[in-house]
């Protein structure tokens, strides 16, 4: 009772916290988007968001996707329609396009305000089908995931709502985690390993609808954009990873900001890939280790995994914190553990300090740590 009396005084102080940083940093935009006081370093709400609703109008308006995934095209685009300045790139795949068909013609500022309202209700409809309801709703605004995406304007809490559904819906509605995983074709590492898993754990109908859905959510976004929008996708991703790599939040990004040249960064980021899949396999087939552990070992390793990561991504570190938690209220907590949580609570406002005296993302480290959490707790 104590227990539970302690940790929701600490979700409550965080949810306080992290829910007024929220309103605080909103409160840095005027109505339409823009920052209130031109001298800072801020550009537009959400800015890669920003970025993306740029491409989604101009593949919207028949624009050819090699021209609409060009930067220039993208920053002509928002400074014409919201006064915004500055460059901007988008490498967003044609399936987040296809997903925000129905609020792509609303206003910039408009488009912004849903995209986070859908954020919020997502993660909080997530959350609740892993932990109780009072948790939940304290989760929603305690974790730095919401906030992550908004000032960054990332899609990791509606990639993380979409793992965390599929994951936790499998077995007794296989259906629906087979759609929710579908919906993770937006990140194809994320479907790819979403399915790897229902087939690891015999979830056949799950793993089935999962590719079914996928390939159908596939042939949509291929037949209203064309097959060119997927590789210019590809393209666009390629060349902010390998011409302005700080943009981005992967461990191979840091390594290039770091002065390591293209070619060491990508083997070294491919041993990386190939070190969380052989200790994933061991997590996996570990038949003592519980399937949140696994769970929270799942979300750590999409984080790490792709070369593209960006901050907004991280979304996802929260997901795997959210199934630590469960697993937790099930088996104890265990030694190191709680400095992992509060740093985790207490990462964006930690993250430009850490930024400054290693060079990589205080996100990036976090899930590292927890990759090694959970490996720790399925032996």
């Amino acid at each position: 009772m104590e227990r539970k009396l302690y940790q929701y005084i600490f979700l409550i102080f965080f949810a306080f916290l992290t829910g007024y940083t929220f309103l605080v940093r909103a409160s840095f935009y005027d109505e339409e988007g823009l920052p209130r006081f031109q001298q800072t370093s801020l550009r537009v709400m959400g800015e890669n968001l920003a970025a993306d609703y740029a491409l989604f109008r101009l593949l919207e308006s028949k624009t050819k996707p090699s021209e609409a995934y060009q930067s220039e095209k993208i920053s002509s685009f928002l400074h014409k329609t919201i006064h915004a300045d500055g460059r901007f790139y988008s490498y967003a795949s044609p399936m987040k396009a296809f997903i925000s068909v129905p609020f792509l013609y609303l206003p910039y500022n408009s488009f912004c305000e849903t995209w986070i309202f859908w954020g919020l209700f997502l993660s909080g409809i997530s959350l609740y089908t892993l932990l109780p309801l009072k948790v939940s709703l304290l989760l929603i605004f305690a974790f730095p995931a919401v906030f992550l995406s908004f000032i960054s304007g990332g899609w990791g809490v509606f990639l993380a709502s979409a793992v965390v559904l599929s994951l936790t819906l499998s077995e007794a509605y296989p259906k629906s985690a087979g759609f929710f995983a579908a919906l993770c074709m937006v990140e194809p590492i994320a479907f790819i390993l979403l399915t790897a898993t229902f087939f690891f754990r015999r979830q056949f109908k799950a793993a089935l609808t999962a590719v079914c859905s996928g390939i159908a959510f596939i042939g949509a976004g291929w037949a209203r954009y064309g097959l060119e929008a997927f590789e210019e996708a590809f393209k666009s991703a390629w060349q902010v990873f390998s011409e302005t790599p700080c943009l981005l939040s992967s461990f191979s990004s840091a390594l290039m900001c770091s002065g390591l040249p293209l070619a060491l960064s990508v083997v070294l980021q491919t041993a990386l890939v190939f070190a969380v899949v052989y200790f994933g396999i061991r997590v996996f087939h570990n038949t003592a280790c519980s399937q949140s552990v696994q769970d929270a070992y799942l979300c750590a390793a999409l984080c790490l995994i792709s070369p593209f990561t960006s901050l907004g991504d991280y979304g996802l570190l929260y997901a795997g914190v959210a199934f630590l938690m469960r697993d937790q209220e099930a088996r104890g907590v265990l030694k190191g553990e709680v400095p992992f949580l509060l740093t985790a609570f207490l990462s964006i406002y930690l993250e430009s300090f850490w930024i400054r005296l290693s060079g990589a993302s205080l996100q990036l480290f976090l899930a590292v740590v927890l990759l090694w959490i959970s490996y720790r707790r399925s032996r």
